[in-house]
């Protein structure tokens, strides 16, 4: 056997046999507690053998025992509404109302909600199928409103605006008439100098060189 101590103790998990219980592919991790310091360390297998070996010391302390920890259990992940978890009114939100959960679409039985009775809020929410079922189960929750409804689809962007027609053209103005020439001067009529005509002078009575007779005077 290899030399061991005491000391080799340390980190060794105790089992009941070296050769029944302890795992043969990792014999040196377990040791056997006989009590009043005396200990057996498993070791080996050795050529031949298939179980562990084991060797006797003496004067050692007796082993603490190493807190066994409990097993780690993975926290088991809460079942949804959908795959038929507790449900609440809330989960009403964006399902499409059935008539029954059992003829709601198998592929997405949680979009589908049924009312069984919608005056006093109890409607039936649909989820599997579970194992074994082709088609969709369903709970039933109590105090709901109808959900609201889904927002209109938006519409349609609109196309961008044509743009307007170009303008026609400015009609061209009238050609202009050519320049006209200036009006002729018609000619002035030769101008007839009026005859002149000399002063007829009035015949001078000559004087009489004769006397008339005075009046005879008065008688």
């Amino acid at each position: 056997p290899p030399p061991l101590t005491c000391a080799d103790l340390a980190g060794r998990t105790q089992t009941d046999s070296c050769g029944q219980d302890a795992d043969p592919s990792d014999c040196d991790s377990y040791f056997k507690w006989k009590g009043s310091g005396v200990a057996k360390l498993c070791y080996g297998p050795v050529d031949g053998k298939t179980t562990c070996s084991s060797t006797t010391i003496e004067g050692c302390e007796a082993p603490t025992a190493a807190p066994t920890s409990a097993p780690t259990v993975a926290p088991t992940a809460a079942l949804s509404c959908g795959d038929g978890g507790d449900c609440t009114c809330a989960d009403l939100a964006g399902r499409t109302e059935v008539a029954k959960c059992k003829k709601a679409d198998t592929d997405d039985c949680a979009a589908s909600f049924a009312w069984k009775d919608e005056s006093s809020g109890l409607a039936r929410l649909c989820y599997g199928p579970v194992d074994g079922e082709t088609k969709c189960s369903q709970t039933e929750v109590e105090g709901c409103l109808p959900p609201p409804s889904p927002p209109p689809p938006l519409p349609p962007p609109s196309p961008p605006p044509s743009p307007p027609p170009p303008s026609p053209p400015p009609p061209m103005p009238p050609p202009l008439p050519p320049p006209s020439s200036p009006p002729s001067a018609s000619p002035s009529p030769p101008v007839t100098a009026a005859p002149t005509f000399a002063p007829t002078a009035a015949p001078t009575a000559a004087p009489s060189l004769l006397f008339s007779p005075s009046p005879p005077p008065p008688s």
